[in-house]
């Protein structure tokens, strides 16, 4: 009941608006422009604009902050945060090369062990001026 009741609203909402779309003729054009308004249209712009007043842009003065100072502080920012990227991109690298260095010190000093100033010209003497001339032209 209370859906036939629906669907007869529905049925009478319809019809109403039926006949309120065909009293409109679909091939004619319900909008008309005045007529001779687009020879009138440019004088009549003409004379509205006469009478708006035209206000002259506000001048904006920044202060000595804005204009000096906040610039620098941006670009010091800036410098700073790539400082701090690059420090912390390039550190581990300057640890291994650190690392790699000290191995090479120890390698070095194992295979050459520190000698005493009187052991240094004991070795010398051991060698004679020809054999000190090949070992330091190998050296080069």
């Amino acid at each position: 009941m209370l859906r036939q009741a629906f669907r007869q609203t529905k049925l009478v909402k319809m019809e109403e608006q039926n006949k309120i779309i065909g009293q409109f003729d679909k091939k004619k054009n319900p909008f008309k422009v005045p007529d001779n308004y687009f020879d009138d249209f440019s004088a009549q712009l003409e004379k509205k604009l006469e009478k708006i007043e035209v206000a002259p842009a506000p001048v904006i003065k920044k202060s000595f902050f804005a204009a000096h100072i906040q610039p620098l502080l941006y670009v010091a920012a800036v410098v700073t945060l790539l400082t701090g990227i690059s420090y912390v991109a390039v550190q581990p690298m300057l640890q291994n090369i650190n690392d790699e260095m000290k191995m090479a010190k120890n390698q070095e000093s194992a295979a050459f062990p520190e000698l005493s100033e009187d052991d240094y010209y004991d070795l010398m003497a051991e060698y004679d001026s020809d054999e000190m001339y090949e070992l330091l032209s190998i050296n080069e």
